[in-house]
């Protein structure tokens, strides 16, 4: 009887630190994946800001202002870079000589708003370089703020398509 006890207590005793173990280590890995999520939609955000940084150097260039045309190449490129890594994973720049590696977009609705952002990052690339060649063309200006809006509209959409995939990812998580 007293070894029958000691059995069933020694089996309820693993069953506990075996949940206890699980739950901590579930708890480690949501605390990770957030970790990444945040990473992922402060990249994303940035993007906007970057968007807004071009349009802005483009037009000090329109002014005639050479040092924004020098500092235009150091917002083109992370923007591309950081793109990319959203789109299919890899390296992105990240604060001042840094890079992090991203994982690659699973989502469909992710792939697809980074897609528009990618084919109007193309148009917008273009205005940008069309203007930055050329003299004062108003009309090139009010295209490429045009164009620009927009951008930023889309980049806006995969911010809130990656924050709303990291929510459901900690309720899935609770």
């Amino acid at each position: 009887m007293i070894h029958r006890l000691q059995v069933q207590l020694t089996i309820l005793f693993t069953a506990f630190v075996l949940l206890v173990l699980v739950s901590v280590s579930v708890t480690y890995w949501g605390l990770q994946t957030q970790g990444q999520d945040a990473l992922v939609i402060n990249l994303a955000g940035r993007q906007r800001m970057l968007i807004q940084q071009m349009t802005r150097l483009a037009l000090q260039v329109q002014d005639w202002n050479d040092s924004a045309l020098a500092d235009l190449p150091e917002s083109e490129q992370p923007f591309g870079q950081t793109l990319s890594a959203l789109q299919h994973g890899g390296s992105a720049p990240y604060l001042t000589d840094s890079v992090v590696n991203l994982p690659a977009a699973s989502d469909t609705q992710i792939l697809t708003a980074l897609h528009n952002v990618e084919t109007n990052w193309e148009q917008y690339r273009f205005t940008l370089e069309t203007m930055t060649a050329s003299s004062d063309s108003p009309s090139l200006q009010v295209t490429l703020e045009q164009q620009s809006d927009d951008l930023v509209q889309k980049a806006d959409v995969v911010v809130r398509l990656y924050e709303a995939t990291s929510t459901a990812k900690v309720n899935r998580l609770r």
